[in-house]
């Protein structure tokens, strides 16, 4: 399986005129993405890493959480780029 290696950083961005305490990492830390596996089986491992204070909810998502990131790839053609 390929694996990419990626800085993660949880965002909460519900009301972007709220002021919180959660404060967002300093430093992202890397994480072990697995391109052929679907995002929702990875994506518990990636918020332990990450200690993000608010819960996994289904509001939105900026990517589809039951395909991989191969099969989001058009869409991802820029980070791609970037990690390569």
């Amino acid at each position: 399986m390929a694996s990419i290696v990626c800085r993660v950083q949880f965002l909460e961005d519900s009301d972007p005129f709220i002021c919180t305490n959660f404060p967002e990492p300093r430093r992202p830390p890397p994480a072990n993405v697995e391109e052929n596996l679907p995002l929702s089986e990875q994506i518990s491992g990636i918020h332990s890493l990450l200690h993000a204070p608010l819960k996994v909810s289904t509001n939105g998502y900026y990517l589809d959480l039951d395909s991989s990131l191969s099969e989001q790839r058009d869409d991802l053609e820029s980070f791609y780029e970037d990690v390569t």
